[in-house]
């Protein structure tokens, strides 16, 4: 009858013992996929975080390429705006030729005005830098031709006066091409920047 009792409890303790050890595994293995999940899902966080900051960089170099190219396209128009204007200086003085030319070569520098605004939101700071001075130069240069239709419209230009608006009008000239040279190594390096920390 010992030997039964015996018998009946090693039975219920071995038994307990395993309950015990497969419980145990159970939680342990239960923890295991936890941390598991856990580890999985922080992986996938970090993934998705990632290709928000490669859509993110991706869409910056979109806008900073299109206020950039917008920026050399206007400076492109007012160049030539201002080159008609200044044509005018090699013909007699006719008031509605010169008020068109003049109007047509402001709106063009307001036009590379506002592309420079949005270099300027679109950044960095050395672009944007860039960018107003280039278009402060376009500004500029439209200040000889004025100048000297103002003067022609007074009669015919001396010799010197020829000669100061050619010497100035290449001296503005060369401030943009200047400036142009400036800006464009400057928002090529951005562009490629935003392109190298995507990869």
């Amino acid at each position: 009858m010992i030997t039964t009792v015996l018998a009946v409890c090693g039975t219920l303790l071995g038994s307990g013992l395993t309950a015990f050890a497969s419980a145990r595994t159970e939680r342990r293995r239960n923890e295991a996929l936890e941390r598991q999940q856990i580890r999985d899902e922080a992986a996938r966080d970090r993934i998705h975080r990632r290709e928000l900051r490669v859509e993110h960089r991706k869409w910056r170099r979109d806008r900073r390429q299109a206020a950039y190219q917008g920026l050399l396209d206007a400076a492109h128009e007012a160049q030539g705006a201002i080159w008609q204007l200044g044509r005018l200086t090699l013909e007699p003085f006719d008031q509605h030729r010169y008020d068109s030319r003049r109007g047509a070569a402001i709106d063009a520098v307001r036009a590379a005005r506002r592309a420079a605004d949005a270099v300027q939101m679109e950044g960095p700071a050395d672009v944007a830098q860039a960018a107003d001075e280039y278009a402060k130069a376009i500004d500029r240069n439209m200040e000889p031709p004025i100048e000297s239709l103002m003067q022609l419209s007074q009669g015919l230009l001396s010799e010197e006066q020829q000669e100061r608006y050619h010497a100035t009008a290449a001296e503005r000239n060369a401030l943009v091409e200047s400036c142009q040279r400036c800006f464009v190594p400057l928002a090529r390096q951005a562009l490629d920047e935003l392109i190298n920390d995507v990869d």
